[in-house]
C-alpha cells in the first residue's frame, strides 16, 4: 500500500502527455473547487470590497449576445452578503500572450455585471511572468476611460513550503507549486508539500492536479520529482527512479511487517511490531542515505567527509528524502542539505 503522496507522484508519470491542456484546466478548475480562494488572492492584491462577503457561488460563466457569438471566461464567481451579491469575479487563465483577449475581457465583464447587478473584477492568472507583465497593461475603453484587471502571476503567489498547511488549502498549496516549482530547492519544497496534498484529494482532482503538475514543471524540477517515483518497468527507469523504487519497496515491507505482527496475540503484538518495524526502518534509512551518497556521486558533487559522517548519522527518513530531492537540483552539497 503506497501513500497518498506516493501515489499522486507516480500519477505524475502516468498521465503525462495523456490530458490535453492540462495546466489550463487545473488552473481554471482550482477556482471552481475553492470559490473563497479568489477572494482570498484579490483581497491580498487589495482588489476586494470593504463589505466582505461571507459565501460564493459558482455561476453560468457564459456571456449571451445578440450580436456575436457566445463568449465564456474560465470560472465566474458571485459572492455574496447575506442575499446580496457583493461582487462578481470572472476568473481568466492566460498561459501565453493573446492580442484578442483584451477585446473580450470588457465584455465578460460588463454583461456579468449587468446579469448579476453588482461590480465586477476580473481576475487573470498565468504562471508566467511575461504573460503576467502583458496582462498588467490598462485596457483603453475610449477618451478617459480605462480598464485594469487584476493579474495573479509568480509574484503574486504566496508560498506553501510546508506540508501541513498545503494539506489544509491544497488549492492554494497547487497554485504556489505551479508558481514557484521551477524556482530551484525552495521550489521542489513547494512541489512536494502540494504534492502532498493533492494525493489526499479525490482521485479525479488528483490526476488532473498532478499532470497539469507536472506540465508547469521546467526539465530540472521534472528530473527532481522523478526520483520519488516508482515505474512499472523497471528496464526502462533512471537510476533516481531505481533507488526511490527501492525506497518504496522498503517501506511497503515495514508497513506489511508491521501489519502481518500486529495480528497475532497481544504480548506477542508489541514485541513483533517493534522488531518488525526497527528492521524495516532500519533497512528503509540505509536504502536512503546511499541513494543520497549515489545521488551526489551522479551530478557529480564532491562530499567531504564532514558532509559524509552526517549523512550517515542521519536516522530521520523526512529529512533524508528532503535531501535526496534537492540533490537533484542543488548547486552544492551544502544546498542540498540546509534543510
Amino acid at each position: 500500500m503506497i501513500s497518498a503522496r506516493d501515489r499522486a507522484a507516480r500519477a505524475l508519470l502516468t498521465d503525462v502527455g495523456t490530458m490535453p491542456s492540462s495546466l489550463h484546466e487545473a488552473l481554471r478548475d482550482v477556482f471552481r473547487d475553492d470559490p473563497m480562494l479568489a477572494a482570498e488572492l484579490l483581497r491580498q492584491m487589495h482588489r476586494w470590497p470593504d463589505d466582505a462577503p461571507d459565501r460564493a457561488a459558482l455561476v453560468d460563466p457564459t456571456v449571451r449576445q445578440n450580436v456575436a457569438p457566445s463568449l465564456a471566461v474560465d470560472a465566474a464567481l458571485v459572492f455574496y452578503r447575506g442575499e446580496r451579491a457583493v461582487i462578481v469575479a470572472l476568473v481568466e487563465v492566460q498561459l501565453a500572450v493573446d492580442h484578442e483577449k483584451p477585446w473580450d475581457w470588457p465584455v465578460y465583464a460588463c454583461a456579468l455585471r449587468r446579469e448579476h447587478r453588482c461590480p465586477f473584477v476580473l481576475l487573470v492568472v498565468s504562471p508566467d511572468a511575461n504573460v503576467a507583465r502583458w496582462a498588467n497593461e490598462p485596457l483603453a475603453l475610449g477618451p478617459g476611460a480605462e480598464m485594469r484587471v487584476a493579474v495573479l502571476g509568480p509574484d503574486e503567489v504566496p508560498w506553501v513550503r510546508d506540508a501541513s498547511e498545503a494539506r489544509r488549502r491544497p488549492s492554494l498549496a497547487f497554485l504556489s507549486a505551479v508558481a514557484h516549482g521551477n524556482a530551484g530547492p525552495a521550489g521542489i519544497d513547494a512541489v512536494f508539500a502540494a504534492i502532498s496534498a493533492v494525493g489526499e484529494l479525490e482521485e479525479a482532482r488528483a490526476r488532473t492536479y498532478t499532470a497539469a503538475l507536472w506540465d508547469a514543471l521546467d526539465a530540472s524540477a521534472q528530473r527532481a520529482l522523478e526520483v520519488a517515483m516508482a515505474t512499472n518497468d523497471p528496464a526502462i527507469e533512471s537510476n533516481f527512479e531505481r533507488r526511490m523504487r527501492e525506497i518504496f519497496e522498503a517501506r511497503g515491507e515495514a508497513r506489511g511487517e508491521a501489519r502481518g505482527e500486529a495480528r497475532g496475540e497481544a504480548r506477542g503484538e508489541a514485541r513483533g511490531e517493534a522488531r518488525g518495524e526497527a528492521r524495516a526502518e532500519a533497512r528503509v534509512l540505509d536504502t536512503m542515505r546511499s541513494a543520497l551518497l549515489q545521488a551526489f556521486a551522479d551530478r557529480p558533487l564532491a562530499v567531504s567527509d564532514a558532509q559524509r559522517a552526517a549523512i550517515e548519522r542521519c536516522a530521520d527518513s523526512a529529512k533524508l528524502a528532503r535531501w535526496l530531492v534537492r540533490a537533484a537540483v542543488a548547486e552544492s552539497v551544502d544546498d542540498a542539505l540546509s534543510r
